[in-house]
């Protein structure tokens, strides 16, 4: 068998087979071919690549379907059961510290505890129950888990908006919102006062965000490019704020951006434009949820400067400053 081929037109990682004719075709029985010719005509396809955008006559309604379907799972009969349930014991005494202004000590950051102490104190707690037993007349109980469902309720939205950036098919943006809808635990957790329901907020408005951001990468620098990327660095600041597990969505993000940054790198984009994108993540993925993080806990001490029952866990100096502690009765150095 002998391959014919041109003077200087051979390729090694053909076995040195001519570019122009190609090897000769290596023939069984049934006529497979070995090493069939690659066409040089572009295929063309018969539905063009569109990706899916949001629709205000369309999305608008089935959105607004679907809240309303969540509204009355999480709603229904919420104030029925007029006793202190499950972790509401534990969490609704947060939101009295914070309507005594007494100082306590834990281990999550303070944004979730401070929006249920906003709800107590909407509610019209004057800090004095325990939350144990039955709950007294003066406390709206019925408002202060409302105020927590609209955190569930929000998943709702934001599970169809995540689906569509991810350019899933309306019926498959549907089905994943009612998921959300009928899921049984994310319906009980909703109807209480407690933590999981602004964090799992926080956590699905990261994710939106950052898919949002990810089909606007080609529009670097425009309007829409600069608010999606804004507003996925304060749903991170959000989420870190909440609970220390909320941290897991800024390692999501932040590996998400290290490979784009990389990806760049390799591409050999010029470094002028590869350093401005460099600074405006650094401006909005860490500056921004550092700032949020951080005022959050401003605001923790300043309204908790009475002592209380975390002061132990403080250093001295910072005891000396609380209202009502004995070392703020003692000298101590300025």
């Amino acid at each position: 068998m002998s391959i014919v081929a041109g003077r200087g037109d051979t390729d090694p990682l053909l076995g040195g087979a001519s570019r122009a004719q190609g090897p000769e075709k290596k023939q069984g029985y049934d006529g497979f071919t070995a090493y069939p010719a690659v066409s040089k005509t572009p295929v063309a396809t018969s539905v063009p690549y569109k990706r899916n955008e949001w629709t205000a006559n369309i999305d608008g309604p089935i959105v607004a379907a679907l809240t309303l379907l969540c509204a009355f799972t999480r709603l229904y009969q919420i104030g029925k059961r007029a006793t202190v349930t499950w972790d509401e014991s534990h969490f609704g005494k947060f939101g009295a510290y914070y309507i005594n202004r007494t100082f306590y000590h834990d281990v999550h950051p303070p944004l979730a505890k401070m929006l249920i102490g906003l709800s107590e104190y909407l509610a019209g707690h004057n800090g004095t129950f325990t939350f144990k037993g039955q709950y007294p007349p003066y406390v709206n109980y019925t408002f202060m888990r409302c105020f927590t469902a609209m955190f569930g309720i929000g998943l709702v939205p934001l599970a169809y908006l995540t689906c569509l950036q991810l350019n899933m098919q309306r019926m498959v943006c549907v089905l994943a919102a009612l998921f959300v809808v009928f899921d049984n635990g994310l319906c009980v957790m909703s109807r209480f006062v407690l933590l999981d329901e602004p964090l799992l907020l926080f956590t699905a408005a990261s994710l939106c965000s950052i898919a949002g951001f990810q089909n606007i990468r080609h529009r670097a620098f425009s309007c829409a490019w600069w608010r999606w990327l804004l507003l996925t660095g304060s749903s991170l600041g959000l989420v870190s704020s909440s609970k220390w597990v909320g941290f897991l969505a800024v390692a999501l993000v932040g590996l998400y951006t290290i490979e784009e940054l990389f990806n760049m790198y390799v591409d050999f984009m010029p470094q002028r434009i590869a350093a401005r994108h460099f600074a405006a993540r650094a401006l909005a993925l860490i500056v921004v949820p550092l700032v949020i993080y951080m005022t959050c806990f401003k605001i923790h001490f300043i309204i908790l400067n009475r002592s209380g029952p975390g002061d132990a866990t403080m250093p001295p100096m910072f005891q000396a400053r609380l209202k009502g502690s004995a070392l703020s009765r003692q000298p101590f150095a300025v």
